[in-house]
């Protein structure tokens, strides 16, 4: 399954286990929670925390997550 991460310094796909919608969100949703603003290892923390591998290429993701509104988006 492919998500992606949607922010103001770039796009980033991940590659991962496939998940429900519920199950995405609630990971976005503790990822938030954890996360080092200062930092900013968002999808770093994201990869580490529930296996997902980032990507490169022209791959459509099936979610996509807006960090810079905090919503998640079901494209199926």
């Amino acid at each position: 399954m492919v998500v992606e991460i949607e922010y103001y310094k770039g796009d980033t796909l991940l590659y991962g286990a496939n998940v429900s919608f519920a199950e995405f969100v609630e990971q976005i949703d503790t990822i938030e929670k954890l996360y080092d603003s200062v930092e900013d290892n968002f999808a770093a923390l994201l990869c580490r925390v529930y296996h997902w591998n980032i990507v490169r290429g022209e791959l459509k993701p099936q979610y996509v997550y807006d960090r810079d509104i905090k919503k998640c988006i079901n494209l199926q």
